[in-house]
């Protein structure tokens, strides 16, 4: 379940990200194992119908909760009771709710309890602690009731799943969840869609000749664009490989992406950096078995699905030091994890990598063999497992009312 985005929409379009492709994934994953999985969120487009089947055993439901347009992520917690009182109408045909986002936790925490179900916790990303003082220590409360409503979700669910240990351990410790009421569930790789060039394939191409580095993620400031830009100028023109920015801004950074423009022409990288809108799923593949790299230099990443995925492709990923990414890049082996955010060393892994063939050879084989280990049916089966010992436990234990789960808010 998930209130703010659909599990449908394209990553790296407005608030879609690595969450929809790990709802959406797991869900056909669990559909192929034999379970029957609805897909719930708010519609936001009035000529979405109701009810979409998605696939054999899966189900899309766009519930009426608020205006049937998009909101800002920023502005989402206003949707939570519309959304807890819509989920409301529906049968409580279900074995296991399990929520995507703490918007989406508290909006059906009390449900399922009033239907006597179990409720499991996703939370995709964690508030940054109360005394950040910008987007670059992590991500901000969206809103003010964020830092509540996560720990509310963290106290009352049967059961979290994080997709990696840091963010198991980082739940642990800001929100004080028992370590054995916390699952680590990988994410997966479509390991077809996302794989290496074959021979005599042609590779896809940014419009010119050069090489190109890719950078696919929502335009913002914690995803760090302008520090792949800044690295891009420390390297000599003459070496320098093209720049490719794939994603699309969020209502809550519109006009990040004018920046990133005028810090181009401020660069003079004009004639090496391409920006593109966000991709779909055949697209970005099409794109990623076709670059050197994949760069990923964000401040924080729970795990960084869009590396998994460069890595099925063959391509060697050059990220930050940061949470799960550590996690999904094996730096040395399948990418250089950069533990600053220098230019100049951002730069100098850029040029350590492209311009060794044989380390560059090495590391996108090690990269597939890594991402052939996490398929969406290994993910699946990982959930499977968790919900049964869920269900398991949760028969020996009563329930709770069915309100919604309050947040309190202080200004």
């Amino acid at each position: 379940m998930s209130l703010h985005t659909s599990p449908v929409a394209i990553p790296g379009s407005a608030d879609a990200g690595g969450m929809n492709v790990v709802e959406l994934n797991s869900a056909l994953a669990l559909a192929k194992a034999g379970h029957q999985v609805d897909l719930i969120t708010r519609r936001d487009n009035p000529e979405v119908p109701a009810v979409i089947q998605v696939a054999e055993g899966v189900r899309l439901l766009n519930l009426d909760a608020g205006p049937a347009h998009p909101v800002a992520k920023s502005r989402s917690e206003s949707l939570i009771e519309p959304f807890h009182r819509a989920m409301a109408q529906l049968p409580p045909d279900y074995d296991i709710i399990h929520s995507h986002h703490w918007f989406s936790g508290v909006a059906a925490i009390g449900l399922a309890q009033s239907w006597g179900l179990p409720h499991v916790q996703s939370f995709h990303s964690v508030s940054a602690p109360p005394d950040a003082e910008t987007l670059y220590a992590g991500e901000p409360p969206e809103s003010a009731g964020r830092v509540a409503g996560e720990a509310l979700v963290a106290e009352r669910s049967d059961h979290v799943i994080a997709v990696s240990q840091a963010e198991k351990q980082t739940i642990h410790e800001r929100y004080a969840c028992p370590l054995d009421r916390i699952d680590v569930v990988l994410p997966g790789v479509n390991l077809e869609l996302f794989r290496p060039l074959v021979p005599g394939e042609e590779s896809w191409s940014w419009g010119g000749e050069r090489p190109y580095l890719l950078c696919a993620a929502r335009p913002q400031p914690l995803k760090g664009p302008d520090l792949a830009l800044r690295a891009l100028a420390e390297i000599p023109a003459e070496r320098r490989p093209h720049l490719v920015l794939a994603g699309e801004p969020s209502q809550d950074f519109a006009e990040y992406g004018a920046t990133l423009h005028r810090l181009v022409d401020e660069l003079g990288l004009g004639p090496s950096v391409t920006f593109l809108g966000s991709q779909s799923r055949e697209s970005l593949a099409t794109m990623l078995r076709g670059a050197l790299a994949l760069l990923n230099p964000s401040f924080s990443e729970t795990f960084g699905l869009i590396c998994l995925e460069a890595e099925a492709s063959g391509v060697p990923v050059i990220a930050s030091n940061v949470g799960g990414l550590a996690e999904s890049v094996r730096n040395g082996s399948t990418g250089i994890l950069v533990d600053d955010r220098e230019p100049s060393s951002w730069a100098g892994a850029i040029e350590q990598l492209t311009g060794d063939t044989t380390l560059r050879e090495q590391m996108s084989a090690a990269a597939r063999a890594f991402a052939e280990q996490h398929s969406w049916d290994v993910s699946a089966a990982g959930l499977v497992e968790s919900y049964r010992r869920v269900l398991a436990a949760h028969a020996k234990s009563g329930t709770r009312d069915g309100s919604p789960a309050a947040v309190r808010t202080e200004a």
